[in-house]
């Protein structure tokens, strides 16, 4: 039996990163690359753009350079008119997702950012996740969008791609991203990973509201934090120049967070810098 000492926490986190749309999440992941760490976003909200932007502009205070330790794979299906709405055409993005679990052979950001084509020779096939070490960062951005490709999937299955979904479309899909949970949270994944979501604010009977990360259904949402061993929250509070931006660690209001390392992270840090902070913290230093 090893020691605690040698637990995989000391030197691997797994992380959810909880807040609303435009907290700054996707953003605040430019810590990270600027303190060296290897960045390998499942882009699923396509929003890459911010994080070009902060790694590249003249005036950015990160690392020169770091974005090139940042690789990258947008997951969009394409969509179609039906009935005056739009809805998939296909529902690919789920299988897409797996295969890159399994075998990591995305773009780069500075190839985006040179608008270089597609490298059919990419050179930066990195394998599997569970072959990836304690500097590789898995980051899914964003889960309510993962979340919904499952969902897909399983209407397009029983040929109701774009249809109301019944309640056992609901039930599967949560039991195909829940496997996903799984297999993050397993030993096997030596890699940190950080997966982006919204907030999803759930009540029973009219009784208080509690805050949730955002999935399909009610049913998964309470179970998704067990799978991470910090789950933090960005927030934005003021307006105009007296904005600030933090990223939170501890329980704030009636959304529940957490921390691996109570003792020597902060109870929040700057948006900014708060994830590398985070990292350094809740390693000892």
């Amino acid at each position: 039996m090893p020691p605690l000492s040698s637990h995989q926490s000391s030197h691997t986190t797994k992380m959810l990163l909880i807040g609303p749309p435009g907290a700054g999440k996707t953003g605040a992941c430019a810590s990270l690359a600027s303190a060296g760490y290897k960045l390998r976003f499942a882009d699923m909200d396509n929003g890459l753009d911010v994080l070009v932007n902060l790694l590249t502009d003249p005036t950015s205070k990160y690392t020169k350079g770091s974005i090139e330790n940042v690789d990258y794979e947008t997951l969009t299906d394409p969509m179609k008119t039906v009935g005056g709405k739009l809805v998939p055409s296909k529902a690919t993005v789920w299988q897409r997702f797996l295969n890159l679990m399994d075998d990591w052979s995305p773009k780069t950001t500075a190839e985006w950012v040179n608008k270089k084509p597609p490298n059919s020779n990419n050179t930066s096939q990195l394998g599997p996740i569970t072959s990836w070490g304690s500097n590789d960062i898995l980051i899914v951005d964003g889960l309510t969008r993962m979340s919904r490709a499952a969902l897909n999937l399983v209407l397009a299955m029983n040929n109701r791609l774009g249809q109301q979904p019944h309640q056992s479309d609901y039930f599967t899909a949560q039991e195909m991203v829940e496997s996903f949970l799984a297999k993050i949270y397993d030993d096997s994944v030596k890699c940190n990973v950080i997966v982006i979501c919204h907030i999803a604010y759930i009540g029973e009977d009219n009784g208080p509201q509690q805050g949730y990360p955002a999935s399909i259904g009610k049913a998964l949402s309470p179970k998704i934090g067990s799978y991470f061993n910090s789950c933090l929250m960005a927030k934005t509070s003021g307006m105009g120049a007296s904005q600030k931006r933090k990223i939170l660690t501890r329980t704030s209001g009636i959304v529940e967070l957490k921390n691996s390392a109570p003792l020597r992270v902060k109870p929040e840090y700057d948006l900014e810098t708060g994830l590398a902070e985070y990292f350094k913290d809740v390693r000892g230093g």
